[in-house]
């Protein structure tokens, strides 16, 4: 018996009896494995190979245990009961591919008037994203500068933690999904004396105890 911790989907469950071992009746259900009428001749070459397979939901925390038992049949005993149980113990390590994107939808500017940059943050996976941060560095050229943020989907924007030209949002919180995003507005006006390129970069960060993949989409310049 196995019962495989709910967090957990997608379940499947297979047996290979080797020599002439018998892997009897599969009667696992959902996450509850179960073999019943199983027989195992004495012999190292007979034994069952139970291969229990599934996906770890992205929401999951703490440690995933597994323990699986086998008990002896009717009218039989087990001299050493103490290796009948068997448990693995993983530890957490999540993986957030989080992007982001920033765009004026222009390749110019025009010295004086508005202009409204559009930030996306997504999270390409595996694992939800908790506890994220964004940070867009809004070039000093541009004044009185608003940062606003709408989330979609169950995304969570977080705290709103911009201070003048430093846009910034703490405990950001995106779970996997393409329809879980957020969406940030940083606007304001190009001071009329500004020359040269207008140059604006925003990264993102994944939570503590989470990691990157060596890729990484976590900056986006406009």
């Amino acid at each position: 018996a196995d019962a495989v911790p709910a967090s957990i989907t997608g379940v499947t469950v297979n047996c290979v009896a080797s020599g002439t071992a018998v892997c009897g009746t599969n009667a696992s259900a959902a996450n509850n494995v179960s073999f019943t009428g199983v027989n195992i001749p004495v012999g190292a070459g007979n034994f069952l190979t139970i291969t229990v397979a599934g996906t770890v939901n992205p929401a999951t925390t703490g440690d995933l245990v597994n323990t699986a038992t086998v008990a002896v049949g009717a009218g039989q005993t087990d001299p050493t009961p103490g290796n009948n149980s068997a448990t693995d113990t993983d530890t957490p390590a999540a993986v957030t591919d989080l992007a982001i994107s920033k765009t004026d939808g222009k390749t110019t500017y025009t010295a004086g008037p508005a202009i409204s940059y559009t930030i996306v943050v997504s999270n390409l996976g595996p694992s939800n994203a908790v506890g994220a941060s964004v940070a867009d560095a809004v070039p000093a050229s541009i004044t009185g500068v608003t940062v606003n943020c709408v989330a979609s989907g169950t995304a969570v924007c977080g705290t709103n933690a911009s201070a003048a030209n430093n846009g910034s949002f703490t405990g950001v919180n995106i779970p996997v999904g393409a329809g879980n995003f957020l969406t940030i507005t940083v606007a304001g006006t190009v001071n009329p004396a500004t020359k040269g390129d207008q140059v604006n970069t925003a990264t993102v960060q994944e939570g503590a105890g989470q990691t990157a993949p060596p890729h990484g989409h976590k900056s986006a310049t406009a």
